[in-house]
């Protein structure tokens, strides 16, 4: 098995495990109803916290709650376009040089 796909794989179980720990601890500590929601919250926000040390990991940090999921924290700024006429880069729909509309995405 390749190393990477071992550590991926130990670092979920670390989380399945740590994730049932808390669980468990909250289904004995607290009342039924009351429990419910507290794994419930528990789970989301291991998730939460999960995707933000991921999307920090790859360079994509979130702008807001929920940035790095809609593209709002990625820092692209959008798509620009190269003229396949003279080459300008531009962000338009036609090339402020040659006023071609013939432009392919550059990304």
């Amino acid at each position: 098995m390749n190393p990477d796909t071992k550590r991926f794989l130990s670092v979920q179980m670390m989380w399945i495990g740590i994730s049932i720990a808390i669980s468990l601890t909250l289904s004995f500590l607290l009342p039924f109803p009351i429990s419910l929601v507290a794994i419930i919250g528990v789970f989301i926000a291991m998730n939460y916290y999960m995707r933000r040390r991921q999307m920090r990991r790859m360079g994509m940090g979130m702008a807001g709650g929920f940035g790095g999921i809609f593209g709002a924290g990625s820092g692209g700024g959008g798509v620009n376009y190269v003229c396949m006429a003279c080459g300008q880069r531009f962000k338009g729909g036609s090339c402020p040089r040659c006023g071609s509309k013939m432009r392919r995405a550059d990304f």
